[in-house]
């Protein structure tokens, strides 16, 4: 028995503080087919069609968890798009989809280990081990307190106990 699990959509996720989308649905549509796409994003059974707002929604959440790992190393929006950040937004994007239809136990292996790596790339743009190509404007050094000074109490003679 297959269980259904369906994510409601809000408007109002759809509305993005962030105006940087480093993917679109076009990009969505050559990663995968449409039949796929239909399947994954419209609840009428008969529908030909992606929904476009159910594509949305994952667009925007793919492009605000990117957003998330950049946000502490780069200044955001991006200027330009690095080639690197696209095929990690489709992976994230199409989780996203999947995760509409399919249980996590049900989950296929291939789909779930991309996006895990995608994840761990993230990461380690994050802490700098990837550079994406952005030159990150200098920062100006904290001047350090110094060493720590530590003094203790007089020394207890507890002999006699």
């Amino acid at each position: 028995r297959r269980l259904k699990i369906l994510i409601p959509i809000n408007r109002n996720t759809l509305k993005r503080k962030s105006n940087a989308m480093y993917i679109n649905a076009d990009d969505l549509a050559q990663a995968m087919s449409k039949a796929e796409l239909v399947q994954l994003t419209n609840d009428e059974p008969r529908a030909t069609e992606p929904n476009a707002d159910v594509l949305q929604a994952a667009i925007a959440y793919a492009c605000d968890l990117v957003d998330g790992y950049l946000r502490g190393r780069y200044p955001l929006p991006l200027q330009s798009v690095p080639t690197v950040l696209p095929p990690l937004v489709i992976n994230i994007a199409r989780h996203f989809l999947h995760s509409r239809r399919i249980n996590r136990a049900d989950f296929p292996k291939v789909l779930e280990t991309s996006y895990n790596a995608t994840l761990k790339t993230l990461e380690m743009i994050r802490d700098g081990k990837i550079h994406i190509g952005i030159d990150v404007p200098e920062k100006t050094a904290q001047p350090e307190r110094g060493a720590y000074h530590i003094r203790a109490g007089q020394k207890q003679d507890w002999s006699g106990y």
